[in-house]
């Protein structure tokens, strides 16, 4: 009786761990409305370029964020450590990470605008 009720409490302990993964969502939006296509670790986001690209489900606390403006004579942004997790901390959370384009100094360059922290449904 004793283990069946260890094992229980083990299999329940291990479904509840396995359904808490840690997934972030990353917005980026051009506060011009210049449309661009975004790529993240090489896979390309959005065909038809928008000027503003949500993300969900992103495994890691850095990618690599590659901007292609529709106008071609705009340059190409390009960062190749994104933060998406919160800086500074070893127990990662899932967050919403929100970066926008903005216009300085004659080129476009990629800004951070905020981070919250989601909120995590958990399934029993």
């Amino acid at each position: 009786m004793k283990k069946i009720f260890l094992l229980t409490v083990l299999l329940s302990l291990f479904a509840s761990y396995s359904q808490a993964q840690i997934s972030h969502d990353l917005e980026i939006y051009s506060d011009d409305g210049l449309k661009f296509t975004l790529i993240v670790n090489g896979k390309v986001i959005n065909e038809t370029p928008q000027s503003n690209v949500k993300i969900t489900n992103i495994e890691n606390d850095y990618v690599q964020v590659v901007i292609k403006f529709e106008n071609g004579e705009l340059a190409t942004i390009k960062k190749k450590n994104l933060q998406i997790g919160t800086p500074g901390t070893s127990d990662s959370y899932p967050v919403s990470t929100v970066y926008k384009i903005i216009y300085k100094k004659g080129v476009y360059k990629l800004r951070f605008v905020s981070r919250t922290e989601k909120k995590i449904q958990y399934i029993y």
